[in-house]
């Protein structure tokens, strides 16, 4: 049975001379793998719309097991190019989709997570601040993955977190804030401003186009609480986080 569904391109890999193995995340289906044959050909029923962040809208047979889907047919919806001045942006673009492929599994579809992830590469193509954009990205896959932390509640006793400390425990292992009894022998603890737990709430009920500002020491702060809590998420540290750090952002 042929499915028709809006897609990003995550990953590409040579399968032979004219065809290509996709990683592919879609608004209806979630992550798939399929096979296009003829995929490397510049004509073809592809049209060339298979390079890596495009957005595209793709006709797909499903196959059963660990078969790879078959890929019949593919149309351009937008490609992702950034201008040649805008790096931050491109590599920014290159993280969007390494954080997909790597917190998503394949077959369990989240709408919500695609329009994001189109938004968010819409932004950084478009010139405009890169890390306020992303890291609203960062902490909606989290949501939208089911590893949002908790940010204003104790994950060791349940007790409320007092926002008028100085700084709070987060807890990477145990997923979310600790109240100075719970973290206690805790591992993998950070600390952080309230400010910067505040400014993540507000950053996820924001509109795309109206990221809230942030106050002055909270960007490397919550850069440095996602880096540390996403790397623990997933089992390594993300190819992309060594170009973030390099970037003036």
């Amino acid at each position: 049975m042929y499915q028709k569904t809006e897609a990003i391109v995550l990953k590409t890999i040579d399968f032979s001379e004219t065809s290509l193995v996709l990683t592919l995340f879609s608004r209806d289906f979630g992550k798939i793998r399929a096979l296009a044959k003829g995929g490397r050909r510049i004509k073809g029923p592809f049209e060339s719309a298979l390079d890596l962040m495009s957005h595209i809208l793709i006709t797909y047979i499903p196959k059963r097991g660990d078969t790879l889907d078959l890929l019949t047919e593919s149309k351009l919806i937008r490609r992702f190019r950034p201008n040649e001045q805008n790096f931050n942006g491109l590599y920014a673009g290159y993280y969007v989709i390494e954080l997909l492929n790597e917190m998503t599994i394949e077959q369990q579809p989240c709408s919500e997570l695609f329009d994001a992830a189109a938004e968010t590469l819409c932004h950084l193509e478009n010139g405009q601040p890169v890390m306020p954009a992303l890291m609203r990205f960062e902490w909606l896959t989290l949501e939208w993955t089911g590893h949002f932390p908790s940010l204003d509640i104790c994950v060791g006793c349940g007790c409320e977190i007092q926002m008028s400390q100085k700084r709070v425990a987060f807890g990477h292992l145990d997923g979310g804030v600790l109240c100075p009894a719970c973290r206690s022998g805790a591992q993998q603890v950070s600390f952080v401003s309230p400010e910067t737990l505040q400014a993540a709430e507000r950053l996820v009920m924001s509109d795309e186009n109206e990221i809230p500002q942030f106050e002055k020491t909270t960007p490397g702060e919550m850069r440095a609480l996602l880096n540390q809590y996403i790397s623990h998420l997933i089992g390594k540290r993300p190819v992309m986080y060594d170009y973030l750090r390099q970037m003036n952002m």
